[in-house]
């Protein structure tokens, strides 16, 4: 390797001036720089890449290539900044970025022990997003009562501040810890990171040096993935402006509501109950409104189909509407103009809607279908829907 690695020899280290030993271009015409020191840790191992500047050029990403970190900008060659090998440059750290990664990568090791140790649950990847992170562990389920225990169990080893060490090996031997995961092969040398005594892990991501700079940790939720199941948490700053958003949405939720924060649960559960027994009364008033409209319609039309477009009901009314001019004997087509939706209701003697209507259907391209006596359908223009229903009327007459 090419490049001395500040991000582990001097991982507080946020800015430094280094050498540009190589110019390379990336397949979108990137400039990149390999350089003989580096701050910038390259993407790998589930974490991602350290960002900042190099002479005041933003840097777009730093990666492997080969033995050799390349630090591409998000300048193209001669786009305003010209490089030489040779050259000296100035490398400026994205502190909070690096800060960030660091606490949820160090925040994984210590989810990952501690499931292990308390269900048994192996680790098999890990996701380290701008938005989330996540883990999936080879557990088929997760109960409340075991995420309670591992996040709790988590917090402790936050509050009791475990140092965390790096072993590199060699000099020391891989054998001689009981390490989480199987090691990669190949590697000239391994970097073990322990958590004082709880957990020994192959990796090679920049980590806390001591439990407690992690301050929070937050288990959000779970789900099942896979045959597994996968976690999402928060630590760090992360976890901190999570617990910030959600206590600001509690207290509006609370006055909203016009109840203290734990009160909230109780007072939405006694609206929504509130609202159901409302909901019903609607519905009752709206079927009443739609029974008395046909009794209405039926005596002022002859017998026979009754055939309407309501210029400003949805469908639920037209649907209503046309089963109760079935319920008052006769054969309805109702339809909303506005969602271009067709309600047919015929009474207990009249024709099979949905045989009657099942070739006119297919040939007129509109999705619906029914029974014997209610059918829908919806159409994709007021032409079509209008021409369907002068089609069904000959068809039901």
């Amino acid at each position: 390797m090419k490049t001395r690695c500040l991000f582990y020899e001097a991982p507080a280290l946020s800015e430094c001036d280094a050498a540009i030993l190589e110019l390379r271009t990336d397949a979108d015409g990137r400039m990149g720089l390999v350089l003989d020191a580096s701050p910038f840790y390259p993407e790998g191992g589930g974490q991602p890449c350290d960002l900042g500047s190099i002479e005041g050029q933003a840097l777009h990403r730093v990666l492997y290539e080969g033995p050799d970190i390349v630090h591409y900008l998000a300048v193209a060659p001669h786009d305003g900044f010209n490089a030489s090998p040779g050259q000296r440059v100035r490398c400026m750290l994205d502190e909070r970025r690096r800060r960030d990664h660091t606490e949820q990568h160090s925040a994984q090791h210590l989810l990952s022990a501690t499931v292990l140790r308390l269900l048994g649950g192996p680790t098999r990847s890990f996701h380290l997003g701008e938005d989330y992170c996540s883990v999936d562990i080879d557990l088929p389920s997760l109960s409340r009562d075991d995420a309670d225990a591992v996040e709790l169990a988590v917090l402790e080893a936050i509050r009791e501040g475990y140092p965390v060490i790096t072993h590199l090996c060699p000099p020391e031997d891989p054998a001689s810890f009981p390490l989480r995961r199987k090691p990669p092969e190949g590697e000239a040398q391994l970097r073990i990171l322990e958590i004082d005594g709880l957990d020994y892990t192959p990796c090679a991501g920049t980590h806390v040096r001591n439990t407690a700079e992690l301050g929070l940790f937050r288990l959000v939720r779970w789900e099942k993935y896979k045959g597994m199941t996968r976690l999402y948490f928060l630590a760090g700053l992360r976890a901190y402006a999570d617990y910030r958003a959600t206590a600001a949405e509690l207290r509006n939720a609370a006055a909203a509501a016009g109840t203290h924060e734990r009160g909230v649960a109780a007072a939405l559960a006694e609206a929504l109950e509130a609202n159901k027994g409302l909901g019903y009364k609607l519905k009752e008033a709206q079927e009443a409104e739609a029974a008395a409209s046909a009794r209405l319609m039926s005596l002022g039309q002859p017998d026979g189909p009754l055939s309407l477009v309501l210029g400003d009901g949805d469908f639920l009314a037209a649907m209503r509407l046309a089963k109760a001019l079935a319920s008052e004997g006769r054969l309805a087509l109702i339809a909303s103009g506005p969602d271009l939706k067709l309600a047919i209701g015929a009474p207990a003697a009249g024709p099979d809607v949905a045989a009657a209507l099942k070739d006119t259907l297919k040939e007129s391209g509109a999705k619906g279908g029914g029974g014997a006596s209610f059918f829908q359908a919806a159409f994709g223009d007021r032409t079509a829907l209008e021409r369907f229903m002068e089609d069904a009327l000959c068809k039901l007459r």
